[in-house]
């Protein structure tokens, strides 16, 4: 009884028919195809279909797995069987263009076989028949004596071809990009290095605010006195010593502490107006600026210390009659004696202000 398999795919299906060596009648269990009486291969578009024996399978089988392979990869390399002894032949004529030539098999060896049919596949069509015969090896009931020889193919036979040229240019880039790059840095300029400025020292004095009443309102209890300028007056040259200073500001200080404070309100009038006089009677320099000082007055109306208020007091104290007006005597007598403090400013406008510290 003959047995037939059929491979179908979209483009292309391939139908087999043979017997079984084993005579059996009973299909139940699967009859195995042995021996192939015909096999047909049918191409969408393409009739009729390309027919033949055992030969002819097994030709179609080996020229388009081989095909497929060298598409596959890139790779070509010789065929198994020599192309006078195939049936069929494919050859790439186009990227999506392949051709199948069956030659005819009953032509006498030695002479060129002359072209039966031929046949151009596409693409899909050609894995389409290599689909098909990729079912016919894994049917196990069809023709289980025939396999395909497949093999690793050799470092020679593996040579891609590719131009020594495309195989350099990866190299000839990166070498060009790493000149490009020391190229580019050499212009890049080297960084100066600057030393560090070292810091300019700053100056710790501190300039007191000016506690000044207005000339115009006096104050209770205050009673400035202008002295008179007078233009045939010359200015009286006086020097002090710095030992005299130091020690008038230690005698201020030291009067804050052990000296025993005037509270009397007439008392403490009393040596405001007589420190006044004494300031004005002896008073000729002109100043530039506001001086201001803390002098102190003993009971009997002597200054016995000053501490100039700000920096600028401090320089210009030359041009006021407090170091002249210093009685040593009192400084140097009794340290518990009553002593009274008083705010004395001179004014660049020439006028004197005394008030209780």
């Amino acid at each position: 009884m003959t047995i037939k398999r059929q491979y179908s795919l979209p483009n292309c299906k391939l139908i087999l028919q043979g017997l079984s060596d084993t005579g059996g009648t009973n299909l139940s269990s699967g009859q195995v195809l042995s021996i192939l009486m015909s096999a047909e291969c049918h191409i969408n578009g393409q009739a009729p279909p390309l027919t033949g024996g055992r030969d002819f399978f097994e030709s179609l089988v080996r020229q388009v797995s081989s095909y497929a392979q060298e598409f596959l990869s890139g790779i070509s390399y010789s065929r198994h069987h020599s192309d006078t002894q195939e049936l069929l032949h494919l050859k790439k004529i186009d990227v999506n263009l392949h051709r199948l030539t069956l030659s005819d098999g009953n032509d006498s060896p030695g002479k060129d076989q002359k072209p039966e049919r031929i046949i151009d596949l596409t693409t899909v069509e050609l894995f389409d028949l290599v689909e098909a015969i990729d079912q016919f090896f894994a049917d196990s009931l069809t023709l289980p004596d025939f396999s395909l020889a497949v093999g690793p193919v050799s470092r020679k036979q593996a040579n891609s071809g590719e131009p020594m040229a495309q195989k350099v240019l990866p190299a000839a880039v990166g070498m060009s990009g790493l000149a490009i790059a020391a190229l580019a840095l050499f212009f890049v300029p080297i960084p100066e290095v600057q030393r560090p400025r070292e810091p300019q020292p700053q100056s710790n004095e501190s300039v007191g605010n000016l506690e000044t009443t207005p000339t115009g309102t006096p104050e209770p209890g205050f009673n400035p006195t202008p002295t008179p300028e007078s233009s045939d007056s010359s200015p009286k040259s006086t020097t002090i010593d710095s030992s005299e200073e130091r020690l008038s500001e230690e005698n201020l200080e030291s009067s804050l502490t052990t000296s025993s404070e005037i509270t009397n309100p007439t008392e403490i009038e009393k040596l405001q107006n007589l420190l006044s006089e004494k300031i004005n009677d002896t008073w000729k320099t002109k100043i530039n600026t506001d001086l201001m000082y803390r002098v102190t007055v003993a009971a009997d109306g002597s200054i016995i210390g000053y501490k100039p208020i700000s920096p600028a007091a401090a320089d210009d104290v030359d041009k006021t009659p407090l170091p002249n007006l210093l009685d040593q005597e009192a400084v140097n007598g009794d340290d518990n004696q009553s002593t009274a403090e008083f705010r004395v400013l001179f004014t660049k406008q020439g006028s004197l202000e005394v008030e209780p510290w």
